[in-house]
């Protein structure tokens, strides 16, 4: 009777299954920290809850100001469009500058904030210049400031925020 010696794996062989023992450690590892560790929910949810109220109240106020003008589609030509949507632009340029000084927020919810008003500064630009472009050009399709990513625009990103925070009524007003 023969003896056989065992086969020795060889060096690959060994590297091949120390990175898959290693690979199944680290998905291992990862998933402990995304169910376990993690912090849950949205990122962009404000944490002192009280802003995003007084936030609300004020662009309630805006857009019962909006309502009082002339819709868009009842506007006679272009340029009255133009008119109607300046008068819609500086409502929300006024909300704008008061959400920007409301009080409340830990500093984390200070840079969110700020990152969405900058957002709306951008919105309100984007709306200005249809307005010129209405009375320049007639009958036009609005442009809007697309994300740097080119992944949708900063109308998009502007209103997911506030619907994040409960805030619908900070939400665009549709009436380009």
């Amino acid at each position: 009777m023969t003896t056989l010696d065992p086969v020795r794996p060889g060096l690959h062989t060994i590297v091949v299954r120390m990175l898959l023992g290693l690979l199944g450690v680290a998905m291992v590892v990862l998933w402990v920290y995304a169910f376990f560790i993690a912090p849950s929910g949205n990122p962009d949810r404000l944490q002192d809850r009280s802003w995003p109220e007084l936030a609300q109240q004020r662009c309630l106020e805006a857009r019962a100001v909006i309502a009082t003008l002339t819709p868009a589609a009842e506007a006679t030509s272009p340029a009255d469009r133009a008119d109607g949507l300046d008068l819609a632009t500086d409502a929300l340029a006024d909300m704008v500058v008061d959400l920007a000084l409301l009080p409340g927020g830990i500093d984390d919810d200070t840079v969110l904030v700020g990152m969405w008003l900058e957002d709306w500064a951008v919105y309100l630009s984007d709306r200005r210049t249809h307005a010129d472009r209405l009375r320049l050009e007639g009958d036009v399709r609005p442009l809007l400031t697309a994300l740097p990513n080119g992944n949708g625009s900063v109308l998009k990103r502007m209103n997911g925020f506030a619907r994040v925070n409960d805030m619908e009524a900070c939400l665009d007003p549709g009436d380009v």
